[in-house]
């Protein structure tokens, strides 16, 4: 159904109550599915919507485009670091060419990581203006408590603050307003389990960093052939990006899931589909390979 058809049920009485929930999960590449009163829609439905308060639906469309921007961006840094690792399997461990790896995979992780910090403030806005348009239309029937989500960049990884209203809760809180729904807390609590796994990985991530950068500018690496560890610790690495990611983006959607039953009951949540299993993943990077391309 198209949201500019004024004829429709949700246009009925030209009221907001009339008007329907807008929800969203992110799908395996991180990027928004929305869904109206449960049902899939395109951007342009939602923005239509979002025309009750017409300023929201242009800051919408711009964090979209924004959106859009920083998820080439990051692409563009994959494509970059992928082409580095290519290079690197393909030709003999020799510093130079460790060196040109190096480097190349420095800078592509350097645009990936602003094409990302453009993407997750842009999807950060874009939840803002949606949980704003879903109050507007509900708060009559509210029964006394909107919670939403904010997520934040820590030093390592990011961190999903619960909000009911302006005021930022902490966990105990959390536990009473949804004790008399189980289900729905046991999502938020299989989403604290998967963010502070996310930062164990995010740990594991950042000292193989430093790995790399203290090998690269130790005297071994001028005066010899890089080893043979240096090839299965890249792709470690690798796996271990891959599945922190993933890890991230089941622990919002999970939040958000239980955030929309408690504000808004089941019929207009779309269910999070179960997801598959790190440990395959990273066996497939970092060991399901063959990583010694000299055999």
């Amino acid at each position: 159904m198209l949201a500019q058809d004024r004829n429709a049920e949700y246009f009925s009485e030209n009221k907001y109550a009339d008007y329907p929930i807008i929800t969203f999960r992110e799908n395996l590449f991180n990027q928004p599915v929305y869904y109206v009163n449960g049902v899939k829609a395109n951007a342009g439905e939602v923005r239509a919507y979002l025309e009750i308060q017409p300023g929201d639906a242009q800051d919408f469309a711009a964090d979209n485009s924004k959106r859009v921007g920083g998820a080439a961006l990051r692409y563009v840094g994959l494509a970059v670091t992928t082409g580095s690792l290519v290079y690197l399997f393909t030709n003999q461990l020799q510093p130079n060419n460790f060196s040109t790896f190096f480097w190349v995979s420095f800078g592509g992780g350097i645009v990936g990581s602003i094409g990302a910090s453009m993407e997750a403030n842009a999807k950060r806005r874009i939840a803002g203006t949606i949980d704003k348009y879903n109050y507007i239309i509900s708060r009559d029937q509210l029964q006394g408590h909107y919670l939403t989500m904010d997520v934040r960049d820590n030093l390592l990884g990011e961190k999903i603050d619960i909000y009911d209203g302006p005021n930022l809760l902490n966990k105990a809180q959390i536990r009473s307003l949804m004790e008399n729904r189980p289900d729905m807390y046991a999502d938020y609590l299989k989403a604290l389990r998967k963010q502070n796994l996310s930062f164990a990985l995010d740990i594991g991530s950042l000292a193989l960093d430093l790995v790399f950068v203290a090998y690269f500018i130790s005297p071994q690496l001028q005066s010899s052939t890089p080893n043979d560890i240096l090839i299965p610790l890249v792709f470690t690495n690798l796996g271990l990006g891959i599945i922190s990611g993933q890890v991230r983006r089941s622990a919002r959607n999970l939040t958000r899931s239980a955030l929309y039953r408690y504000n808004f009951g089941d019929a207009v949540t779309p269910s999070v589909p179960m997801q598959q299993s790190p440990v395959a993943v990273a066996n497939f990077v970092s060991f399901g390979i063959p990583l010694d391309r000299r055999k």
